[in-house]
């Protein structure tokens, strides 16, 4: 299954953005996060946004049938 491009590039910056900053968190600030069941759940989301970065495409965009990637983007 092939999958097509649902991020524009500001969405992509955004989350490259979010997901830089939350993954610097939880590796060099974990002592402030008490709960280890927090720290998995900041460590997937910086994950997902990073890969979401990476491909320009979301899931839950995709499932949602939202797209915000234009042809002039590129």
């Amino acid at each position: 299954m092939l999958v097509s491009r649902n991020l524009s590039t500001i969405d992509r910056t955004l989350r490259g953005v979010i997901g830089v900053s939350i993954f610097i968190f939880t590796l060099f600030f974990s002592n402030y996060i008490e709960d280890s069941i927090v720290w998995w759940l900041l460590f997937i989301f910086s994950v997902l946004n990073l890969v979401s970065l990476l491909t320009a495409w979301c899931p839950i965009y995709h499932l949602a049938n939202l797209s915000t990637y234009k042809a002039k983007d590129e």
